[in-house]
């Protein structure tokens, strides 16, 4: 009778172990598959969301803009834009790290923060009235008006190898795009990505949005029969010869929720989808654009790009022309 009573004992012992190591696995699989769930959640839920932003159809003249305003004399050419409302433009001293307050009425810039920072500032974008300042040093700062130290929010990036060479604010998803700087080439082609900083959250997604691929760009154009840097009539010069489009700014057309990406060092535009596709291409005249810099978008759809030319830095504004009806019900971009 002990010795029974002995096994049973043992024996449920035995099965108590093995249940709390089953219900530990079962625990730790539930745990995992919602996580998952959760994940594939909020891509489907973007995916979902993007599919249904307003796209209104239109296009740019790039080659007769509405306004090319040269800055006054003394002033250094902005390395990075954004709009604090519909005339007045805060741009960014590459060299100082400053910021100036730029009426694009009165064509007069004067001094915006009269108070430092303490790291030098590389990115500037707004989202509403607030602005967002990406410095050195990997904060990011939020400032709001009365836009003194009191309205001062800072917060550290999380991915500390992560190093911004734009940032733009996309309002529809309200999150924080950023083109990472750390870029590779492949045979030639430079790539880099695009990474989305959740405003809500104050997170940085460790996957990028999407890449950009100079090649894909290079691609598109050539099969769409559109001129590229180098080229002659769509034809490459020299077939050793690849494409050095390196993004410089990022912007989002508020009236496509399109994403635009500038790279300086060719003068050339790219436009993409929310899903990193390209949907068009354009080089820049380099007689309006010998040098441009930065660029952004105002509330109506206008697009306004500075160029860095040093012995004539403008700021050029470029109207978006509305279309009310087009062929298939796909507007025109760059005249196209």
């Amino acid at each position: 009778m002990i010795k029974i009573r002995e096994f049973s004992f043992k024996f449920v012992g035995i099965m108590n172990k093995k249940q709390y190591f089953f219900s530990f696995v079962l625990a730790t699989m539930s745990f995992i598959a919602a996580r998952s769930l959760q994940k594939v959640g909020v891509e489907n839920y973007y995916v979902k969301k993007a599919s249904n932003f307003q796209k209104e159809d239109g296009y740019f003249d790039l080659i007769h803009p509405n306004s090319v305003q040269t800055l006054p004399m003394g002033v250094q050419p902005f390395s990075d834009i954004t709009l604090l409302d519909s005339t007045h433009l805060i741009g960014l001293d590459p060299q100082s790290g400053s910021l100036f307050v730029y009426d694009m009425n009165a064509n007069s810039v004067a001094p915006f923060l009269p108070w430092e920072f303490g790291s030098r500032i590389c990115n500037i974008s707004t989202v509403d009235s607030t602005l967002l300042l990406v410095d050195d040093a990997k904060h990011i700062h939020f400032l709001s008006s009365p836009y003194d130290s009191s309205s001062l929010t800072t917060l550290n990036l999380e991915n500390e190898l992560f190093e911004a060479t734009s940032v733009c604010v996309h309002q529809e998803s309200h999150r924080l795009y950023m083109i990472a700087a750390n870029e590779e080439r492949t045979e030639g082609y430079s790539n880099s990505s695009v990474y989305a900083y959740n405003l809500n959250q104050h997170k940085l997604n460790s996957q990028p949005l999407f890449s950009i691929s100079a090649e894909d760009v290079e691609s598109f154009a050539i099969q769409n029969n559109l001129i590229i840097p180098h080229t002659d009539l769509g034809v490459m010069v020299d077939s050793n010869q690849t494409m050095d489009f390196i993004p410089s700014a990022i912007a989002v057309h508020p009236k496509t929720n399109e994403i635009y990406v500038l790279s300086q060092s060719d003068r050339s535009l790219v436009v993409f989808n929310q899903f990193g596709e390209i949907v068009n291409f354009t080089s820049l005249d380099k007689t309006t654009f010998s040098n441009p810099s930065a660029m952004t978008f105002k509330k109506n759809g206008d697009l306004v790009i500075t160029d860095g030319n040093l012995m004539n830095p403008t700021v050029i504004q470029v109207k978006w022309n509305k279309l009310f009806q087009s062929k298939a019900g796909h507007g025109l971009i760059f005249g196209r």
